[in-house]
């Protein structure tokens, strides 16, 4: 209570002091961050829904050893993003280093590789963001970096990705102005912790109180926002193993601790509400993080996003189907616009005996005279299932009419 309170206090005194404001529905755009374009990326690009303004796939990324730079190429493909009819923002991701002068060069000619690529494939990049995570003491470098940049992309524009803790270094403000406008980045800006609250991926208050503290700069920024899940691998002494926010899950030690971190769509959807009503003047649009690709598990699908993005809370429902009579087959149905828990315990009644069940899909089965109980084992079933998905759980063969009771998580 008396963080939340101070929290508020804070919010307060910095919406007082007397910052232009603005309102309406914000812009929309979407990373598209996967490396590697397979048909499901395509189809997801090419039928992003109208309320998506704007499309920023990532074109490049360059990791260092010592002063060599090799650059990753994901395999953009430039017909998808035509057939999008979207706005195109490029973006870089520079891995971490000091940014020196020595190198500038090389970051350089990526970028002017990147653009050019583009323009190749038909594509007319609207600007260039460049996603680098410098150090606060080393804003003085980058700003050279990002002058460089500028000059050799030129007239294109170029926005830095911007971290919270940057905007009240003096050398932060330079540039900014000198940039004309950044993304403020408002997720994953804290070391995981195993002791952490599962949404501390993107606390809404926080990204409040920095939007707010952001305004008073004066220069048009964007907020980059969260539809990711990434798990994170502890120790059991909470010591940080390893992140995963795309892809299977990896193989860990015998003994490591599994978090899940998550954005809660309801306080996204909330913020994006307020920020409609009222906003520092200079929040101009919002960028999402990323795209709903229909094998992404570890994401939103578009029925959240599209929520959200309209400052609504998903709707969240589940329940369960029949089909067929003796054997009876049951399978779990979200028919809401949320992600939802699979339930950890579902009981089946039925009038007269049971003859026999069994349970599929991580699920196993105990049965009595006339009921059946299917329970989840964690370790063997999915422990959410996506809007609009279904999920089998077993079968139950029994003469007559069946109630069932679903246990919430």
């Amino acid at each position: 209570m008396i963080v939340a309170a101070a929290a508020s206090l804070c919010y307060a005194l910095l919406k007082a002091d007397g910052v232009p404001r603005g309102a309406g529905v914000l812009h929309s755009e979407c990373y598209v961050w996967q490396r590697s374009w397979d048909d499901a990326v395509r189809d997801a690009v090419r039928t992003v829904p109208e309320a998506m303004r704007g499309l920023a796939p990532l074109c490049a990324e360059i990791a260092w050893s010592g002063e060599n730079a090799t650059v990753a190429w994901p395999d953009v493909d430039l017909e998808a993003l035509r057939s999008a009819g979207r706005p195109v923002t490029a973006v870089l991701r520079v891995g971490p280093r000091e940014p020196k002068e020595s190198v500038t060069a090389e970051v350089c000619k990526v970028a002017a590789e990147v653009v050019r690529r583009l323009r190749a494939g038909k594509v007319e990049p609207v600007e260039l963001q460049i996603d680098f995570d410098c150090a606060e003491s080393q804003l003085a470098g980058y700003r050279a970096w990002l002058a460089g940049l500028r000059s050799a992309v030129a007239p294109l524009p170029v926005l830095p990705t911007v971290l919270p803790s940057w905007l009240s270094r003096r050398e932060f403000l330079k540039l900014a102005r000198e940039c004309g406008a950044y993304v403020l980045q408002v997720h994953a800006t804290a070391v995981p912790r195993i002791d952490a609250a599962e949404t501390t991926l993107c606390e809404t208050e926080d990204a409040r109180l920095w939007v707010e503290q952001a305004g008073k700069l004066g220069v048009p920024f964007r907020v980059a926002l969260p539809t990711y899940t990434y798990r994170v691998a502890f120790a059991q002494s909470g010591k940080l193993l390893g992140i995963e926010a795309e892809g299977e899950p990896r193989a860990w030690p015998e003994g490591t601790v599994m978090r899940a971190f998550r954005p809660d769509a309801a306080k996204l959807a909330a913020l994006i509400g307020d920020w409609n009503r009222d906003r520092p003047g200079c929040l101009t649009g919002l960028l999402w993080y990323r795209l709903p690709v229909a094998t992404d598990s570890l994401n939103w699908r578009w029925p959240t996003l599209s929520a959200v993005m309209q400052g609504r809370a998903p709707s969240r429902g589940i329940r369960v189907e029949k089909s067929g009579v003796s054997p009876t087959d049951l399978v779990v149905f979200n028919d809401s616009e949320a992600e939802m828990a699979l339930p950890p315990r579902i009981a089946v009644k039925a009038v007269t005996a049971v003859d026999g069940a069994d349970g599929v899909g991580g699920y196993r089965a105990e049965a009595w005279e006339n009921s059946v109980v299917f329970l989840r084992d964690e370790a063997l079933a999915p422990a959410r299932i996506p809007p609009g998905a279904r999920h089998a759980i077993g079968w139950v063969r029994a003469g007559s009419e069946m109630q069932i009771q679903i246990q919430q998580p």
